[in-house]
């Protein structure tokens, strides 16, 4: 099928494995100093949880970068886990470029690569803040991880009931902050402080002393550290700024929790005077009568506001982009999945002077965008085997409305979605004989998982979705069959996709159906418009790892 003339420009030019010779235009003049970047990532927040988009939970400092810059209101995500998510954000790559031994084993014995919390970096890779590191800026990590490779302290580790006031546990503590930072330093980063390898509830030996928290003011001053050391070098800098909130565990747990326990060890002193209080959190969301599954988000909002104030004294504001995203969409129940709710993510862009304030800006762009739109406007040109899948949105941000991208693509266990500028949205979900095996086989699989599941929660009994599959089929992410509890969640209520989730082929116009709830792809009259945006997809694939049932059957 022949591609419509503006896709197939855009496949040419734009998506043809690129570098970004290509693409970069040189950003700055001789006399002019490369822009700061600051790079905010939040973990499964809600819309809910920012003001500047429903107006329910005050959020004053991000609401005031966020009218003072460029939203985004089509920022996609390629996979909408946190692992792939950060990896294409940090390389630019779809996450199924990932060359590690960990990501390829879960590959299908047909050559379908499996996309979950599985991407990694591979030694000697080229990332985004390497790249930018080689060429004069100094890059900076504070906060989560959770892309694979942060390496623990060797020694004894932290057993069950550990005491977090042991000098034991601090010194432990301490080495594996330091195993953390050396690791990421691998990765292109020059400064690594503050971390979390991963979810706070998935590390064994922060939960086995009790430190499986949030820690905003431990993170933030991390970050102005960092700021203040790149001033003090006289040189540009990139922050990525991870903050774990507002994702499990509740954050309203740790709120009141002793201030100097930190998951780096007990500090001599809390930190005090860099943002309000944790009591004034409490005050303000209690006063206000709002709900405890967002009082996160204030918390969260009081660390960013601490990072404006700082460049403000520093007085570098105007000449610092600050880019605020979260990892993936949290509606719907569609993180995991490849609908809407879970690939369209809160995202804009600040720099006064620069971004034209007050604007909001519907044409589409999407993680793998943000390194090559950073080299960009660093007038940095990476090196020539650094493999690029996104475009530079430089001239989005600085008020061009021309589009830089006619689709998006994504990708997630055995879902592969396009979604085109034109507003529609084809998802292809196949399972290979290799998993399907015998029913037997798969009822067996499910038993041992449900029985699992029960012991570690047995809460999850008691949602009325919940029984075991008569059928023992794979759910999108591919992770079990019957579906892991993660899995099983995304449709223990009536989420909009729930009638056509295990469909095969998926068809949305999304200017009438914005929340996926009817699905054209078996309707006769929509038949043109179907074969169209699998061509579209196949493009995709075609230039991507793996193999792809009768869509891309072969390498």
């Amino acid at each position: 099928m022949t591609l419509p003339s503006s896709l197939n420009r855009w496949f040419l030019h734009g998506l043809a494995l690129l570098t970004l010779a290509a693409v970069a235009t040189p950003a700055l003049g001789a006399d002019e100093r490369p822009p700061n970047i600051i790079f905010i990532i939040t973990d499964d927040q809600h819309r809910r949880e920012l003001g500047f988009i429903d107006g329910q939970t005050p959020t004053p400092h991000i609401d005031a970068l966020a009218h003072g810059g460029m939203q985004f209101d089509n920022c996609y995500v390629a996979a909408s886990v946190c692992t792939p998510s950060r990896y294409s954000a940090l390389s630019g790559q779809f996450a199924s470029r990932s060359d590690t031994s960990f990501f390829k084993a879960q590959n299908t014995e047909e050559g379908i690569t499996r996309v979950n919390w599985n991407p990694g970096f591979t030694p000697g890779q080229h990332t985004l803040p390497g790249v930018l590191s080689d060429a004069g800026y100094l890059t900076g990590f504070v906060g989560k991880w959770h892309i694979g490779g942060a390496n623990r302290a060797e020694g004894t580790p932290i057993a069950p009931g550990a005491d977090p006031y042991d000098p034991a546990v601090t010194e432990r503590l301490r080495a594996n902050q330091a195993a953390f930072s050396k690791s990421l330093q691998a990765n292109g980063f020059d400064y690594a402080s503050r971390i979390y390898a991963g979810n706070p509830d998935d590390d064994k030996e922060l939960k086995n002393a009790g430190l499986n928290i949030h820690h905003m003011e431990w993170v933030t001053e991390g970050g102005i550290e960092f700021i203040e050391q790149a001033v003090a070098e006289d040189k540009p800098f990139y922050l990525y700024f991870s903050t774990t909130l507002t994702h499990v565990p509740d954050p309203v747990e740790s709120l009141p929790l002793d201030p100097r326990l930190t998951p780096g060890g007990l500090l001599d002193e809390p930190i005090e005077g860099l943002m309000p209080s944790r009591e004034d959190v409490i005050a303000r969301a209690e006063s206000a009568g709002l709900p405890k599954e967002v009082w996160g988000a204030l918390w969260l909002d009081d660390g960013v506001g601490a990072l404006v104030a700082k460049l403000r004294e520093l007085g570098i504001e105007d000449n610092t982009l600050i880019v605020y995203f979260v990892d993936h969409g949290m509606e719907h129940r569609s993180k995991g999945t490849c609908y809407e709710g879970g690939l369209v993510s809160p995202t804009f862009f600040y720099m006064p002077g620069t971004v034209p304030a007050g604007t909001t800006q519907d044409a589409l762009i999407q993680n793998v965008d943000f390194a090559p739109t950073f080299f960009d406007l660093a007038g940095v040109t990476p090196p020539d085997d650094m493999v690029i899948d996104g475009v530079s949105a430089r001239s989005l941000i600085t008020g061009d409305d021309t589009p830089v991208r006619d689709s998006i693509y994504s990708e997630l266990g055995l879902t592969r979605a396009v979604r085109t500028a034109d507003g529609w949205k084809y998802i292809a979900f196949r399972v290979p004989p290799s998993l399907e095996r015998t029913l037997e086989e798969r009822l067996a699989d499910q038993q041992k998982l449900q029985e699992q599941i029960e012991r570690n929660h047995p809460w999850a009994r008691n949602n009325p979705n919940y029984g075991p599959d008569p059928q023992a089929r794979y759910f999108h992410q591919a992770q079990a069959p019957g579906g892991t509890l993660f899995e099983r969640n995304q449709l223990a209520t009536n989420v909009p996709f729930k009638p056509h989730y295990f469909d095969r082929d998926q068809l949305f116009n999304l200017n009438e159906d914005p929340d996926e709830t009817t699905n054209l792809a078996d309707d006769p009259r929509y038949a043109e418009k179907l074969a169209e945006m699998q061509a579209v997809l196949k493009t995709y694939l075609d230039g991507l790892p793996g193999t792809y049932a009768e869509l891309k059957p072969t390498e």
